[in-house]
Formats: structure tokens, C-alpha cells, sequence
């Protein structure tokens, strides 16, 4: 007779089932609950995006790489020694590189086909596609490329509590109607008034500088370069005189820089409020801010201030600074009093750093080539005449820059060593192929690394060799137009590097009439290579340690 089942027992052989199914339903709730959520939608879809972005990036070659890190030690690896690091990624992967950094993909390019297609290529009007070009269709415009346009907003982002939304890091029509608003500015005639400027500073520089030709002890020219720059962009951007000016600029322009690497470079600290409530250097961001703003709010306040009540006469045409230009021009009249303040603090962040880091640079290299120095002083007496002679103090104009040729070569060939900006980010907002075929997939960081490509023996035969000449009309022909970006190119490029040139060739001019720099007698680098190894990329290059150096006079008639 067969058994019946009690109630306990369908109780007790149910329950498993039940369990599980409970089970399963709090976690496809509390699965439901979490995809509901903005912030783990945007989480799943970064996922995503990055997984798709490895995949397709898998056959670019490039260091292994480490569980959660990824290559992020291999890539740090630049900070340590920026040329060594390079040579050995090129010989190792080629000229362009896969990173894969804790939860981003990024491709360092460096040939210089695959540099202009990032930068700027030919798009001609309503006839062209990739790969196809129309019969017979012949107008053309330089562009940037539409899907490499931006730069990427996580690696710069970290300036824009310093600078604001400036032309560093605004992007697409915001960045064309500033751009547009402040070259007029920035024009070659008004920078030839400059150099006025420019010259008294920098004899004022070799004046002071003439303690240390006395005494004979060894110095760190950066600090005084320092000075030199973030006084003259305070008198030519803002219109202050020296004892108006903020005698501090120099040493703020240096700690935002520090600040900025150091946050854009550890993820950890994207987020304002994780960063404000742990980090230790909170404070001293904070105070960095607040100097940045207070450097330019006084006087754009009192400028514009003039401006408006028309009480203030515009000043005589060749004393009439950056700001005095903008705020009397109609293209700029569209701007807000933050988008200006905001472009004020790109200009005088951007030129005194990048100016002062290569100003230090050059004069060390200058101790470590001698016959280089000593071929730019018989240019600079040739214009000017030798120490002591009838005329050799008089001003410099603007019409003995041309006659320094090789000043211009030795400035280019030091740029070529030593971009003043290590890195140029961009972001791929759409796939896109490279010319020499390589796949970049939306969402994945694209990094130019100027150094690198003017490192190319293709283009620069021995490139780790200091030759100014390799810059001679006659060498450079048929040198790939994209080889050679110091201060980047393109619709993007440096809206101040004619300043910086004539900003660094007056400088460096003035001193060589008076000085010879010498290497110390140790505790200095005395070959380029060694030089090199000391260079530490971040906002700009700069020399870890400094640049020790010491000075001699130039005797009358030498």
C-alpha cells in the first residue's frame, strides 16, 4: 500500500527550491536596482567601451601588461628617463605604441604620416570621402580631424581648476570663438612692439645676473629665468609694470604645473570630491587657485572697468599690451569677463612655464657645447659689435632678429631635443584607421609625443646629435611637413609661439653680448645624452636637480 505525504515532508522537499528562487530574485532585484542607477549605467557602459577598445587594439604592439595596472609602470617609465624610454619603445614596438593604463586605452604615435592624419588633414568641400577624392574637385582647407578634434578631457583636466576653460582645453566651436576672439591680439605687427619689451627685461636679467659672473659660485639660471618671464608676459598680457606685477608669478606657475601632473597622472584623485576630502595636497591646490585668480581678477576688473566708462584713453599703439588690444577689440566683445579671465590665466601660465623650463634648458646646453656658444657670440657681435666697442650696449630692435640666423637654428635644433610640452592628447570621439593602418577605436586616448617623432633617423639623420644646420633652407627640403611640432600644428597649434621665438631669441641674444656660461665643476651634466636622462616631462620639461651653471664675462673685443 503505497505511503502518503504529509505536509511536513512536501514543506521539507519544497524548501530547497524555494530558497533559490528567493535567492534569485534579490539578486536580479538588486541587480535591476543597480543598473537603474545613473552612476553604474555610466560604469557599464565605460566597461564596455574599454573592453571593446582592448579587443581592438590587440594587434598594435606594445608592453605586456600587468593585472589591474595594465602598462602603467612601463609608461611611467617616461618620467624617469624620457629619450631612453622613447629609443627602446621604437626599437622594440616601432613608432606607434598600445598603453593600456588601469581603465584606459592609449596609442602613442610618433611617424610623421600618422602625426598629420591626428593633427590636421585636407578636407575638400562636398567631394571627398576617406580614400576618395572627387574628379576634378580642387578646394581645399586644412582641418582637424573630425573625429580626433578633442583632446582628451581626463589627462587635462587637471589645469582647468589653474586656468579656467581656456584655449588649453576647450574644444569644437567654444575653442574656434576664442581663438578667433584673441589672435587678433597675438598678430605679428603687435608682437614686434613687444620686443621693446622683451629687450629691457631681459638686459635687466644680464644686469642682474652680473653677481654671479663676480663671484664665480655656481647658480640655478631656471629661478632667474623665472623672473625674466613671468614679469615680461605681466607687463605684455596685462600691462603691469614691475612693481605692479606679482613678484611671486614665477613660483605659482611652477607649482600649478607640479599640481596638475600630479593629479592628471593617479585616476584617484579625479573625482573634486575624493580629492579634496583625502588628498594631502589639497591645500596647497587650493592656494595655488586662489593666486592664479588673484593674479589677473585685480587688474581685468580695473581694465574693463576703464574700458566701459570710457575714462581711460587707449595708450599710445606701441605700449598697448595683450589685454588693452582685447578688450578694445570687436571680436572679443562677445566674451564674459570668466572666458577672458579664463584665457588671461591660460597665456600667463602657458608662456612663463614652457619659457623658463626652455630658457634653462638651452643655457645648459650652451655649457655643454662650447663651440656652439662661442659661434653664437660672433653672430650676436657681428649685429651688435663686440663687448666694448661703439655701440655694442644700444637697444635690440625688431629688425636685428632676422640678421640672428643662427640663433634661430640653435633655438629650433633645442626645440627638436626638448619640445617645451612633452605629451599632446587627443580622444578618437569615432573609429578611425591611421595611414599606416592602424585602428583607433572611438573612446581610445591618442598621445603625440614630440620628441619622439623628431628623434626619427628618417628625418633627422643622427638625431640625438645637437647640429643647428640640420634647420639650413637647403637641408630642410623635402622634410615631411609633420616632423618637426614643438609647439604642436594645425588649427591647434600654440596661438603664442611667435611670441615664445622672439620672446627666447631676444633673451638669449642680450646675454650672449655680455656672458659666456660655463659648466660647474661637477654635480652637472656634461653630455647631451646625460642632460637628456635629467629631463622630467610634466606641464613642460624641466631639468630635475636644476640648471647649475656658472658665469664669466666677456672680456672687451673678445
Amino acid at each position: 500500500m503505497p505511503q502518503s505525504c504529509t505536509a511536513q515532508d512536501i514543506s521539507s522537499s519544497s524548501s530547497p527550491s524555494m530558497a533559490a528562487l528567493t535567492t534569485l530574485a534579490l539578486l536580479a532585484g538588486c541587480l535591476a536596482l543597480l543598473l537603474l542607477a545613473p552612476w553604474a549605467r555610466r560604469l557599464v557602459r565605460h566597461l564596455l567601451r574599454v573592453g571593446r577598445q582592448v579587443y581592438l587594439t590587440l594587434d598594435v604592439p606594445g608592453p605586456a601588461c600587468l593585472p589591474l595596472l595594465g602598462t602603467l609602470p612601463a609608461f611611467l617609465r617616461f618620467w624617469e628617463d624620457m629619450e631612453g624610454t622613447l629609443l627602446d619603445l621604437v626599437a622594440e614596438y616601432g613608432p606607434t605604441v598600445r598603453f593600456r593604463m588601469v581603465d584606459r586605452v592609449a596609442l602613442l604615435v610618433m611617424h610623421p604620416d600618422d602625426v598629420q592624419a591626428v593633427i590636421t588633414y585636407l578636407f575638400l568641400f562636398s567631394c571627398t570621402a576617406f580614400g576618395y577624392t572627387a574628379p576634378g574637385c580642387a578646394r581645399q582647407a586644412v582641418c582637424t580631424h573630425p573625429a580626433l578634434v578633442n583632446k582628451a578631457d581626463q589627462l587635462v583636466r587637471s589645469l582647468r581648476p589653474f586656468t579656467g576653460d581656456g584655449l588649453l582645453l576647450l574644444n569644437g566651436r567654444e575653442h574656434r570663438a576664442h581663438r578667433k576672439a584673441i589672435s587678433p591680439s597675438l598678430h605679428f605687427d603687435i608682437l614686434r612692439d613687444f620686443v621693446a619689451v622683451f629687450d629691457k627685461n631681459s638686459r635687466a636679467l644680464a644686469e642682474r645676473l652680473g653677481k654671479h659672473a663676480d663671484d664665480g659660485r655656481v647658480f640655478d639660471v631656471h629661478r632667474e629665468f623665472g623672473k625674466l618671464t613671468s614679469t615680461t608676459l605681466q607687463e605684455t598680457v596685462l600691462s603691469l609694470s614691475e612693481d605692479q606685477g606679482e613678484g611671486k608669478a614665477g613660483d605659482v606657475f611652477n607649482v600649478v604645473g607640479d599640481l596638475a601632473l600630479y593629479r592628471g597622472m593617479r585616476p584617484w584623485w579625479q573625482n573634486d570630491t575624493v580629492f579634496r576630502l583625502l588628498s594631502p595636497h589639497y591645500e596647497q591646490h587650493k592656494r595655488a587657485e586662489e593666486d592664479m585668480d588673484t593674479l589677473v581678477l585685480r587688474v581685468l576688473a580695473a581694465r574693463r572697468a576703464q574700458v566701459s566708462r570710457g575714462g581711460a584713453p587707449a595708450p599710445p599703439r606701441r605700449r598697448m599690451a595683450f589685454l588693452d588690444h582685447v578688450l578694445r577689440s570687436e571680436e572679443a566683445h562677445a566674451m564674459s569677463e570668466a572666458e577672458l579671465r579664463a584665457e588671461l590665466k591660460t597665456l600667463l601660465f602657458a608662456g612663463s612655464a614652457t619659457s623658463m623650463d626652455f630658457l634653462s634648458y638651452l643655457t645648459v646646453v650652451l655649457t655643454i657645447l662650447p663651440d656652439v656658444q662661442a659661434r653664437l657670440q660672433q653672430e650676436v657681435d657681428g649685429v651688435f659689435g663686440a663687448p666694448g666697442s661703439p655701440g655694442a650696449d644700444r637697444p635690440l630692435l625688431p629688425e636685428d632678429l632676422v640678421h640672428l640666423d643662427f640663433l634661430e637654428r640653435v633655438v629650433k635644433e633645442a626645440l627638436r631635443l626638448a619640445p617645451p610640452v612633452p605629451m599632446l592628447f587627443r580622444q578618437a570621439s569615432s573609429d578611425v584607421t591611421l595611414p599606416r593602418g592602424v585602428f583607433v577605436p572611438e573612446g581610445t586616448v591618442v598621445i603625440l609625443v614630440p620628441a619622439g617623432t623628431h628623434r626619427m633617423p628618417s628625418v633627422f639623420p643622427e638625431p640625438l646629435r645637437f647640429d643647428p644646420d640640420r634647420f639650413l633652407p637647403e637641408r630642410s627640403q623635402g622634410r615631411h611637413p609633420y616632423s618637426f611640432l614643438p609647439f604642436s600644428a594645425g588649427p591647434r597649434n600654440c596661438v603664442g609661439f611667435r611670441y615664445a621665438l622672439m620672446f627666447v631669441k631676444t633673451a638669449v641674444a642680450n646675454l650672449m653680448r655680455s656672458y659666456t656660461f660655463v659648466p660647474p665643476p661637477s654635480g652637472a651634466p656634461r653630455t647631451l645624452q646625460e642632460l637628456h636622462r635629467r629631463m622630467q616631462p610634466g606641464a613642460t620639461m624641466t631639468i630635475k636637480g636644476g640648471a647649475l651653471v656658472r658665469l664669466a664675462r666677456r672680456a672687451p673685443g673678445s
